[in-house]
């Protein structure tokens, strides 16, 4: 042995049962560190793919472009696709047997870029060349090959030859469109430049920074950035938005991924505090033998330095293994909805931050210690008293109440380093729940369409009149395919005012049935809504920005020439409908709409359809809706594609918390058995004196209960801010939905600690009562 460094080595041989508890916090900080940003990888890359997918893989569009300045941008090295998409649009009164056709223009590279998948055939190329959606070519039985008969505003005719059948979309399937794309060329050919519309998307390169690649093409071009579009949801979910909502998410988990960080620190800060402060004496001997203090010093951070060679690829290791189950997991659970989450996927950042993590947290925490390692005088550690003071203080505080209990207590407060560290540690963990709960408040407004009432198919009245009979209504509800089916009379452009003012305002009437007045009832923000379903003449009014309706108060309607008076029973705060204009939305019973208007037909029937409901049964609909003058909207697909992002979010989410409630639990048993584990000699004393098991359990607790209740107390004064902070940048500044005390949160997070903390002391009691006292005594 050469140096005093060299007992490093020897010391960790020699008591590497000690050593485990260190190496294991070392590891599971670093492993909970590289999951949480891997699995935050991992959703960020299936959100990648998803956006891609519903919305195309451009980047940015810029609208009516002139020829030469394409030239001069297609030269920019960074951009990987470009072109032109030609849009006549489905308001342009093109039809296929009497569908509304969406007609665009693109050439096959960007096409592809946009999210267009054929189904089968090949890509129109020349002449008159065409491909169509599928649901379209299956409805009218259009195959590869067939030549269709576009019917144009002035009463001619145009023929096209179809290549392929492409995919359908979402937007396309609501509208209840033919979607038909053909080459550029050949839609400039076959349309003048007045019927529509052009737009030159681009697609950059991997690591472009898009944004000032976004400025420097319009100062080239010279026009304001803000005209140009973007594809919003995937440079979101690329990290790339300058979206001001969306530059307030990254701020937001930028802080939060800082607090999962620091948590990290304080776990492996507080096990090599107790480490150290457990061998006072042994660093005392070293001093004895004529070590320095800069060698104890460096002594001790050159053990911490080892830990970090076994404890840090063990715990990347360990992280990847769990991202690994986790996105199997969740592929084995719903393959329709995380086909994409990458399997076996490698998180480089993850990496990064866990090593990152680790190495920077064993140095930090490392000094702290060595300091105090350092200070120790030789000859008191050599008499054994290193950590025993001659003389409690302050004990005109513990007069009252059990010994044990007082002693728990005392043993809390005597170190103020420690008790600042454990009671910072415990708060942490209710800070970082409290603050990603936030997202799980972002998550229910961001995904809107995922609501009990969203529909799968609608028939909607083509000019927005109460026009389908009720005939119509009783036979869906006879369909054994079709779940549920509920409808809703509208009478738009209605005046009325208010009691405390004569000032006329718009609104429009909405019928609800039984349904619909269930699904509202969780909307309710004051009222009742009995009293609107069993009362003529009562009424749901909707809350709206400057609209402070409150009930019982009466307003005047004036329909079909008559005024008419209701009464708000009650105010919802949120319903499946917005109105255009800002007019005011009003929703009564069936039997209040019929004796207010007259009326007696729906303007909507929606559908929900029972699990594996068949494609035959929504064609044949189609067909009807068209016999019967309907617009027939299918929203499966747009649903399904919510209901992916919304499930995978959720996981994500819900996943976050779980994690850091593992956090919270594991650090609590940690740092009680750590810290019991260094009063062992004490403990040894007491037991000497005559103290029992049960009461060395009660002391044991109180101290526990101590850090956890001050832990608590810090937390929650933490926390309530932080969850305020991440719900107004999150939710409240996007839509306006007020803040309110998240007592459900809070209640789990401090219940879990208190319960955690309650039974992690039980297992170093039962250690210390099952020792024998000479070994007690003797304990390091």
């Amino acid at each position: 042995m050469n140096s005093y460094l060299d007992l490093v080595k020897e010391y960790a041989e020699k008591h590497k049962r000690k050593n485990r508890m260190s190496l294991f916090v070392i590891l599971l900080a670093v492993a909970l560190v590289a999951t949480i940003f891997g699995m935050a990888d991992m959703e960020l890359q299936t959100q990648q793919i998803s956006m891609k997918k519903q919305y195309g893989s451009w980047h940015i569009g810029i609208k009516d472009m002139a020829r030469e300045q394409e030239q001069i941008v297609a030269l920019r090295p960074q951009i990987a696709v470009s072109g032109y998409l030609e849009s006549v649009g489905s308001h342009s009164g093109y039809t296929l047997f009497g569908k509304t056709a969406n007609i665009l223009g693109v050439d096959e590279a960007l096409g592809k870029e946009l999210g267009i998948r054929l189904e089968a055939g090949t890509w129109p190329d020349k002449g008159n060349e065409a491909l169509i959606t599928g649901t379209m070519a299956r409805t009218f039985g259009i195959k590869p090959g067939d030549s269709i008969t576009l019917e144009r505003p002035d009463g001619d005719e145009m023929q096209l030859l179809i290549t392929a059948v492409a995919g359908d979309t979402a937007s396309i399937l609501k509208a209840d469109q033919a979607g038909i794309l053909m080459p550029v060329e050949t839609l400039r050919r076959l349309f003048s430049p007045e019927e529509y519309s052009s737009a030159y998307y681009i697609e950059f390169r991997r690591f472009t920074n898009i944004q000032a690649e976004k400025l420097k093409i319009a100062e080239s071009l010279g026009i304001a950035p803000d005209s140009i579009g973007e594809n919003a949801y995937l440079l979101a979910a690329m990290g790339q938005s300058d979206d001001p909502f969306f530059v307030g998410i990254y701020g937001t988990a930028a802080v939060l991924f800082l607090f999962v960080l620091t948590a990290a620190v304080l776990m492996i800060t507080s096990s090599f505090q107790t480490s150290v402060t457990d061998r006072i004496r042994f660093f005392g001997m070293l001093r004895c033998l004529g070590a320095t203090q800069k060698q104890v010093k460096r002594f001790v951070i050159k053990e911490g330095m080892r830990y970090c060679r076994k404890a840090i690829p063990a715990g990347l290791a360990v992280g990847v293994m769990v991202i690994w189950m986790l996105c199997g997991f969740l592929r084995v659970m719903n393959p329709e909805y995380f086909a994409d989450i990458p399997l076996f996927g490698i998180s480089i950042p993850a990496l990064a931050a866990g090593a990152a993590v680790g190495l920077a947290a064993c140095l930090l925490a490392s000094l702290s210690p060595a300091k105090k390692a350092s200070s120790v005088s030789p000859l008191t550690a050599v008499s054994g008293n290193a950590r025993l003071s001659g003389k409690m203080k302050n004990m005109r505080f513990f007069r009252a109440g059990k010994v044990d209990r007082n002693l728990g207590i005392y043993h809390a407060l005597e170190n103020r380093k420690n008790l600042l560290l454990m009671t910072v540690s415990f708060a942490l963990s209710i800070l970082m729940f409290m603050s990603f709960s936030g997202i799980v408040d972002f998550m229910h407004h961001a995904v809107r369409p995922l609501r009990p009432w969203s529909p799968d198919l609608s028939l909607v009245s083509a000019d927005n009149t109460c026009s389908i009979e009720n005939k119509i209504y009783e036979k869906l509800e006879k369909n054994p395919e079709i779940k549920k089916v509920y409808g809703r009379m509208f009478v738009f452009g209605i005046p009325f005012s208010r009691e405390q003012s004569k000032t006329q305002e718009m609104s429009y009437l909405v019928s609800y049935e039984e349904y619909q007045f269930g699904w509202a009832e969780g909307y309710l923000q004051e009222g009742s809504i009995e009293e609107v379903q069993g009362t003529q003449g009562k009424v749901l009014a909707v809350a709206a920005e400057g609209k402070n309706w409150h009930t019982g108060e009466t307003l005047e309607l004036e329909l079909n020439g008559e005024r008419r008076q209701v009464q708000i029973a009650g105010v919802l705060g949120s319903c499946p409908f917005e109105s255009e204009n800002g007019e005011s939305i009003f929703i009564c019973s069936e039997d209040s709409f019929r004796q207010l208007t007259g009326e007696n037909s729906y303007t909507i029937l929606d559908l929900q359809l029972k699990k594996g409901a068949s494609e035959e049964m929504v064609t044949q609909l189609r067909e009807q809706a068209a016999g019967l003058g309907l617009v027939f909207s299918d929203a499966r697909q747009s649903k399904s594609e919510s209901q992916a992002v919304m499930i995978s979010f959720s996981v994500f989410v819900y996943g976050f918390l779980a994690v850091i409630l593992m956090i919270a639990v594991l650090h609590i048993i940690n740092s009680i058995h750590m810290s019991v584990t260094s009063r062992m000699n004490q403990c040894g004393v007491m037991r000497a004196i005559g103290m029992e098991g049960g009461q060395l359990l009660r002391m044991v607790r109180a101290e526990a209960v101590m850090y956890a209740a001050l832990g608590s107390i810090l937390g929650i004064a933490l926390g309530i801010p932080a969850h305020r902070f991440v719900f107004k940048m999150m939710v409240t500044n996007h839509w306006g939905t007020a803040w309110q005390v998240p007592f459900l949160q809070l209640a789990i997070v401090v219940g879990v600690t208190v319960a955690t903390t309650l039974l992690a002391v039980r297992g170093p009691a039962r250690k210390i009562r099952d020792m024998d006292i000479v070994e007690t005594i003797h304990a390091l």
